[in-house]
């Protein structure tokens, strides 16, 4: 997907850009049913997936994936009640709040993450018709 979406230019405005809305509604179905995650909560665990058992701070969270803390809050409590991930305050500064994936986070990630390379790769030559 990466590939599409890099070829794409933004001041070309001769031609109308494909939408990828449909193909992500369905990824994020194939997660919902098979893993019982959305979209979202996907994403938010493979961002502290890949920081490799390192804690990782709310604030790195929301900045990358550009959420608010109210939004990104909600889902981690969401992802925690279902025991994907922990959240405890740093040790050395209790004002801040960091996540790691628990044993059954790391398992369901992985789970979801076959799902989806194996997901893009039947989508990623079909072109949104336009």
């Amino acid at each position: 997907m990466q590939t599409v979406m890099s070829t794409l230019d933004p001041s070309d405005t001769t031609r109308q850009s494909p939408t990828f809305l449909p193909s992500l509604a369905l990824l994020h179905g194939e997660l919902r049913m098979l893993h019982g995650m959305s979209l979202h909560e996907y994403l938010v665990l493979g961002v502290v997936g890949a920081a490799e058992g390192r804690a990782v701070p709310v604030a790195e969270l929301t900045a990358s994936l550009k959420e608010s803390g109210t939004r990104m809050t909600f889902v981690l409590k969401g992802l925690q009640a279902a025991g994907l991930i922990e959240r405890d305050r740093r040790a050395g500064d209790r004002r801040t709040v960091e996540v790691t994936l628990t044993g059954v986070g790391r398992a369901r990630l992985a789970e979801a993450e076959g799902t989806a390379r194996t997901w893009l790769r039947g989508h990623a030559d079909r072109q949104p018709a336009g």
